[in-house]
């Protein structure tokens, strides 16, 4: 067991300590990892947190780790994480607390940076004042953070901002205070310095780059001029922070002022106290603030530990979970502009759940298969011709059928002979191109090749619907007994719906997002797969899942490279379906957002009386000779099937 906690493997789960049973590892972070675990004594959930093996490793640190626990979970306070209880298993240190759900700070702008919707002024505010009085509170107690930073504050569903893994610094620090703790883009000037004893106004500076980072999404000291740890130290011992000006010009000349003095190179020239910060930071207005004036500290750690040094150049995971909800951000529900450039990412949340969109631009393309085409009404020599121009064959096999030519063609003198032989040539040159993507037979295949104009762009959802979408729109669907069966995580695509199912989904969507919510139609799916690229067909089979054989499920959303406008598993994955209905495409002429036909046709199979298109390879295809962006499935609308998944699309009108 010492050897997996040195080597930092993860637990077999379920694993039974005491009186406490871990169910599941919900974070990692440079120090440790959390795990959700159920307190058999008091049958409740709560967090343990294993600090990982440099601290296991010395006797000294492990005294001075159960120290900082006792005296930290002395701190009862309404707005404080409670610290249960702390142990020892198998020479690693943990410590039990409360479970708690959210993200750190920085995720949270992080997102919101995305969502193109940075925090307002008042919300930044608002954070920082929270932070503020839960550090006020740990100081008042004796207690410096040391590491104030984006990454310890932790945010709440309910918007309570908590400050993380207070004293946690300290405890694994070595057993002197010459030990530099902090992290360098948020790190007062005296920190910098291995023999300074950081004080309360320490954590005052490191809170005033927290509120320069929540406002512009930026650390002070970042680019290529600060690319080292030296260099940002030297900046915040010497150089002043960039005016907030420089990056929004909305933030009022008062808030400025207080973050010069947060920021004061010279810790007397600070404010002296948390509390002083407070009374500085608050608006003389008194509307309720836009967060609850609530403050917390979650000491000694995080419930979720990913968030963990997150400007620490620290790897960390995010693990998936399993229909768990755990709101992420709020909601942002606005109405979808037209795109600019193809490719470009809009995001949406409803009901916590992260919807990312491409816009796919109006355009032209080749719909269909655009291999060679060849027929049977050609002559072997003409097949040969082809054959050869377009490099369809190994040279070992263009040598080969040269041969039988001369033997079957040339060598014969008898017509009746030599039309039987030009059969047998044809039929040995279509049995060797029968698997090439690089062909099409013009007699048989029903996808021929046409140009096709799009007039209106649409966004196009980056990856096939996930389950968290799906259970988050269709909570009472008959479907979801047979998904949940499957044991799938949340970000595994949803699959075992009908297009009946999917057409639920896109009406339900329409009303929670405001928009129009659909399934593509054929056209818009392949334009959109093919990404306006001519990318050889084994390229993109790399990059999209079109899955070899032998595999028992789909890939999770995004788990392969995006096509150029950034868009996952479209080739592969799961069949996904699409607006129309089926029926073999023969036609060549050109067409302007084609819809399809007005219903199915597919005379292959008379029990298919109701069939829609279902475009794209599933994870049990192994595609690697065939042209998967023209690949067409057929299947009733009310047929659920293990192959069968969707992805949406939203169509802006260009008049609105």
């Amino acid at each position: 067991m010492r050897d997996k906690l040195d080597n930092n493997v993860t637990f077999d789960l379920p694993l039974t300590i005491g009186q406490y049973r871990l169910e599941k590892l919900v974070g990692r972070g440079g120090m440790g990892d959390v795990y959700r675990a159920e307190n058999l004594v008091l049958k409740r959930t709560e967090a343990l947190k294993f600090v990982r093996s440099k601290l296991s490793a010395s006797p000294e640190a492990i005294k001075r780790f159960r120290e900082e626990i006792e005296s930290t979970a002395k701190l009862l306070h309404p707005n404080v994480v409670t610290v249960f209880n702390a142990g020892e298993f198998e020479g690693r240190p943990y410590m039990v607390m409360e479970f708690l759900k959210g993200r750190t700070v920085h995720e949270y702008v992080c997102r919101r940076m995305e969502l193109d919707s940075p925090l307002s002024v008042q919300e930044a505010v608002d954070i920082v004042v929270q932070a503020a009085k839960g550090l006020q509170f740990a100081h008042e107690n004796g207690f410096v953070h040391r590491d104030v930073k984006p990454g310890n504050l932790w945010i709440t569903p309910d918007k309570t901002v908590k400050v993380l893994d207070l004293g946690l610094a300290i405890a694994t620090a070595p057993g002197t205070d010459s030990h530099i703790v902090g992290t360098p883009d948020f790190m007062s000037p005296e920190q910098c310095f291995p023999d300074s004893v950081p004080s309360p106004r320490s954590d005052i500076y490191s809170l005033g780059c927290t509120l320069f980072y929540i406002l512009t999404g930026q650390v002070p000291f970042g680019g290529e001029e600060y690319s080292t740890s030296e260099k940002k130290m030297e900046a915040q011992r010497l150089t002043p922070l960039p005016p907030l000006s420089d990056y929004r010009k909305d933030v009022p000349a008062r808030i400025q002022q207080v973050l010069n003095r947060m920021t004061a190179k010279s810790a007397d020239d600070r404010y002296a106290s948390m509390t002083e910060v407070i009374d500085a930071l608050k608006t003389p207005s008194k509307k309720t603030p836009v967060f609850a004036a609530l403050a917390g500290v979650v000491l000694l750690g995080s419930v979720v530990l990913w968030g963990l040094n997150a400007h620490n150049n620290t790897s960390v995971q995010s693990l998936p979970s399993n229909h768990e909800s755990v709101e992420p951000i709020q909601d942002v529900v606005a109405p979808f502009p037209m795109g600019k450039e193809a490719g470009e990412k809009l995001v949406r949340v409803v009901d916590g759940v992260e919807y990312v969109f491409r816009w796919c631009p109006p355009g032209e393309f080749v719909m269909g298969n655009r291999g060679v085409p060849i027929s049977k009404e050609m002559s072997a020599e003409r097949l040969l011709e082809i054959v050869r121009e377009n490099n369809l064959l190994s040279p070992s096999d263009i040598n080969e059928l040269d041969e039988d030519a001369k033997n079957l063609l040339h060598d014969s003198s008898n017509p009746h002979d030599k039309g039987r032989n030009e059969e047998e040539l044809k039929n040995k040159i279509f049995s060797k191109l029968s698997n090439s993507s690089r062909v099409f037979n013009v007699e048989s295949d029903y996808n021929v090749p046409h140009s096709v104009t799009l007039t209106n762009g649409f966004w196009m959802l980056d990856c096939e619907v996930t389950q968290k979408m799906w259970f988050s729109v269709m909570p009472d669907s008959t479907a979801n007994a047979a998904i949940l069966s499957l044991n799938e995580p949340d970000s595994a695509p949803v699959r075992i719906v009908s297009w009946n199912d999917a057409q639920e989904f896109c009406q339900a969507l329409s009303e929670k997002l405001h928009a129009d919510v659909c399934l593509p139609t054929e056209a818009q799916w392949e334009y959109a797969c093919r990404a306006n690229t001519e990318e050889s067909p084994e390229l993109t089979n790399a990059q999209a899942n079109s899955a070899k054989s032998g595999i028992s499920r789909p890939a999770i959303a995004r788990s392969f490279s995006p096509n150029a406008w950034g868009l996952y598993e479209m080739p592969g994955n799961v069949e996904e379906w699409v607006a129309d209905w089926y029926a073999p495409i023969t036609d060549s002429t050109p067409q302007t957002d084609p819809t399809g036909p007005a219903a199915s046709k597919v005379e292959k199979y008379p029990e298919l009386t109701d069939a829609k298109v279902l475009r794209g390879f599933n994870y049990l295809y192994n595609p690697e000779n065939t042209n998967f962006y023209s690949s067409r499935d057929a299947d009733n609308i009310d047929a659920r099937r293990h192959l069968s998944g969707f992805r949406i699309c939203v169509i802006v009108d260009p008049d609105n």
